[in-house]
């Protein structure tokens, strides 16, 4: 076998490299440039990169409903998804994740870790790649190259950061030939430190949308600190603080929008407000179904979106979360309540299904976790705060921010307030609120209480609320009191409900490996 040295088309480029082959049949050169004269620039990289990249969007990527996505939202306060007639029992699945119930096989706790290590694997193969290309002589490596390497490894940095803070103590994977062994949530930590300041330098200064520059590697390093002392032990509120400000203040262009939902329109590309998204586009990178999984059947009927699928009436939000938005909040629009109407006439929808025959009308209360009658069809507030884009089919054009400007402030202030600076905090903490339509925060209402409220009507479903609600002590508590008194989620049985358990299949593939999380035993 020989690797013949060119780029062989675009579909390579996007894959990585393509794998030799063992025959004496060599492939169609679909391009003379030779390999010692590729990849010398940011955007070739791109092309290299684009692999490990592509693991945030899809089905199974960062938003999955069975996955990291529903790791980090299901289990809170500001989701439930409760059975209706036999909708959304999927084997108990999520109400188990509601209710702090799950086990070391299921379903979501499993396909989070294939997310968080696929994408480990993938940037592994890029820089597996770039010695190929490159040799393996890195003294030699051009600027472009140390450039390229950086960004594969802070990449690399953030899958670790989330498998880390999904199960705790887990393998750090810094080569593809790496001996498996499990490292402790410290030394994890220090891992993702180290790797994202010693790249910090080579990161490309000026923001590239979609890609990790080195803004996203600060705020990497921001989310890192203001969780370190869930993470290590230790306290890092005036490291977090420092990363803050250096987003804020580094010149990156980035802008808190006036509009509140700037980011989250169809067209969103680009938004100034966001640092680092989850790039969609509903036929080339599908994965967000943010519509699909939160409206009502009555809501794909022709005359309301003009959807050309199935709406699927499932995750809602809880109603004392809905209630926690004050009146006059603008915010408060993402959420949809009330009837839903035909649009050219302005008639509330009639729904017919099994034995409900009523009009269709989204009342915020949830009465049980399970109805067999699917009498609770219209019940819990739907999310709507991604722009509805109407005739769209399963998957919507929307980017989603893992990380934006808002949140920048609010850690700012949340820092600032546990250093003692209640001043300061107040000003980070109005950037955000002046948008909103509501009163500015002063000294005396601007407490760590509020300011865990203030993130979850801010961040509603962006995926930050299970580390929020670990870090403010809240997460084990219980929550959503429905119509009957009773509570969707009761108080948690036990503490090591923070962390989730090694999945079943990772540690009866590597016996010997793995020590079990604790209270999963």
């Amino acid at each position: 076998m020989k690797l013949k040295a060119y780029i062989w088309g675009a579909g390579v480029a996007a894959a990585g490299l393509l794998a030799p082959s063992c025959t004496d049949m060599e492939p169609e050169v679909s391009s003379d440039v030779l390999k010692e004269d590729y990849y010398k620039t940011p955007e070739q990289f791109a092309t290299l990169l684009a692999n490990a990249y592509a693991q945030l969007a899809g089905e199974y990527g960062y938003v999955y409903r069975e996955g990291y996505w529903s790791m980090q939202e299901y289990t809170t306060d500001e989701v439930a998804v409760p059975t209706r007639g036999t909708e959304w029992s999927d084997n108990g699945v999520p109400i188990a994740m509601g209710q702090h119930k799950w086990e070391e096989n299921t379903r979501d706790v499993n396909n989070g870790w294939s997310f968080a290590y696929g994408g480990v694997t993938k940037c592994n193969g890029v820089l597996d790649n770039i010695k190929i290309i490159k040799g393996e002589d890195e003294a030699q490596y051009d600027d472009a190259t140390k450039f390229g390497i950086a960004e594969t490894k802070v990449l690399r940095a953030f899958y670790h950061l989330l498998a880390m803070d999904l199960y705790g103590n887990v393998p750090i994977v810094d080569a593809s030939d790496a001996v498996l062994k499990q490292s402790s949530r410290t030394e994890v930590f220090s891992f993702i430190e180290r790797e994202v300041k010693d790249n910090l330098p080579y990161l490309q200064v000026t923001p590239s949308y979609g890609r990790v520059t080195k803004s996203v590697g600060q705020t990497i390093l921001a989310k890192l600190y203001l969780n370190a002392e869930v993470y290590t032990g230790a306290a890092r509120w005036q490291d977090a603080l420092s990363m803050c400000d250096s987003v804020i203040g580094g010149g990156y262009g980035y802008a808190l929008e006036s509009d509140y939902f700037a980011p989250f329109k169809v067209s969103n590309t680009g938004c100034k407000e966001i640092i680092f998204p989850v790039v969609f586009d509903a036929v080339k990178a599908q994965g967000n179904m943010f519509h699909l999984m939160t409206l009502h059947y009555a809501h794909a009927y022709p005359e309301v979106y003009g959807f050309t699928t199935q709406t699927w009436n499932g995750p809602c939000a809880h109603e004392d979360f809905y209630n926690a938005y004050e009146e006059g909040d603008k915010r408060k629009a993402q959420w949809f309540v009330g009837p839903i109407t035909d649009k050219s006439t302005g008639d509330t929808i009639n729904f017919i299904k099994g034995s409900v025959n009523k009009k269709a009308i989204i009342v915020p209360t949830i009465s049980a976790t399970v109805d067999a009658t699917e009498e609770n069809t219209f019940e819990g507030a739907r999310f709507v705060k991604f722009e509805i884009e109407p005739g769209i089919g399963h998957h919507a054009n929307s980017d989603f921010p893992i990380y934006r400007l808002a949140d920048i402030y609010l850690m700012k202030a949340e820092a600032l307030l546990r250093l003692g600076n209640s001043g300061e905090a107040v000003i980070a903490a109005n950037e955000v609120r002046k948008r909103t339509g509501l009163t500015d925060y002063t000294t005396a209402t601007l407490t760590l209480t509020e300011l865990l409220a203030e993130r979850g009507r801010e961040l509603a479903w962006e995926g930050h609320r299970r580390q929020d609600l670990i870090r403010f002590g809240e997460f084990t508590k219980q929550w959503g009191k429905m119509t009957t008194n009773e509570y969707y989620k009761p108080a948690s049985d036990g503490e090591h409900r923070t962390l989730f358990p090694i999945p079943k299949w990772v540690t009866d593939a590597a016996p010997g490996v793995y020590t079990q999380n604790a209270g999963y035993n």
